[in-house]
């Protein structure tokens, strides 16, 4: 999947100049409003709508700090060998820590945290080794 870094163009670590720049530049040559055909490129509309996207996220510095975390953690998921998919459900729930475990073959456990869950953190490694498992759960939204 291309990440809105490459969208635009700039390396991941671009100053906010750059990627401004880069973004009036492709809006501009991509834009179905800017570009000199009376017919509309559909090609051109959905990249202009993936360039807008991009400008949207990473012109906001708060938006762009949670964006390269779920980069980083994108990435790690893809390096690390998963042993196993356990559903949340089988998993037994400590109420006073608000942790979840299960226990590995090795006789060691897996915990994992609520907050790790809310985070979108589902790969925990065993305590005792090195086998590592995806947590497989549904996200309920809060009603406030």
């Amino acid at each position: 999947m291309e990440t809105h870094y490459q969208i635009l163009g700039v390396p991941a670590d671009a100053p906010f100049s750059l990627i401004k720049q880069r973004f009036q530049q492709l809006i501009i040559e991509h834009h179905p409003d800017k570009r000199g055909s009376s017919l509309p490129s559909t090609k051109n509309e959905d990249y202009a709508h993936r360039i807008l996207q991009a400008w949207t996220i990473l012109r906001d510095d708060d938006k762009r700090k949670l964006y390269d975390t779920q980069l980083e953690v994108a990435a790690h998921k893809e390096k690390v060998t998963i042993n196993a998919d356990v559903d949340l459900d089988d998993m037994e729930y400590e109420e006073q820590e608000c942790v979840y475990s299960l226990m590995c073959r090795c006789s060691g456990y897996y915990v994992i945290s609520e907050n790790d869950l809310e985070l979108g953190n589902d790969v925990i490694c065993c305590d005792n080794c090195s086998l590592r498992i995806r947590v497989l759960y549904d996200v309920v939204e809060d009603d406030d």
